[in-house]
């Protein structure tokens, strides 16, 4: 199967493109419309608009996170996600109920945190490891 070359847009093709997305020209009627007005008002000048832009958005990301520190994970359901077709779909659903009394804030605090914690044990493996533990297998031997 050839794969056709790819051929870059030219800027016009890309903008008539965006013109044809009826999601992206939703978006940019409410920036241009009412988002970049509003913003011209509620601020004094470029920087404020930025500090302003910030503060929102640092507002949004704590009410979202109070959020997640209301809710159990077991509201999410994610037992519900889980393939039962996996050879492992029996521990990985022992694991989740793990955190069943636990809100989702704390619940993924956990897991971020073993993730990153396993992270810092390979890195540490890898310094003390010598190479010839490395197990390998050449591309001549695939």
């Amino acid at each position: 199967m050839s794969e056709e070359p790819r051929v870059n847009k030219t800027k016009e093709e890309v903008l008539a493109d965006m013109k044809k997305n009826v999601d992206f020209q939703k978006k940019m009627t409410f920036i241009k419309e009412k988002f970049w007005p509003a913003l011209c008002e509620a601020s004094q000048n470029i920087e404020d608009a930025g500090i302003l832009l910030q503060g929102f958005g640092n507002m949004i990301m704590q009410e979202f996170l109070g959020m997640m520190k209301e809710r159990k994970l077991t509201d999410l359901k994610l037992q519900l996600k889980l393939d039962v077709q996996n050879d492992k779909y029996l521990e990985n659903q022992k694991l989740l109920e793990l955190f069943e009394d636990l809100n989702v804030f704390e619940a993924r605090e956990y897991i971020e945190g073993m993730r990153s914690e396993i992270e810092t044990f390979k890195a540490d493996e890898m310094k003390s490891r010598p190479l010839s533990s490395l197990k390998t297998k050449w591309i001549d031997e695939i």
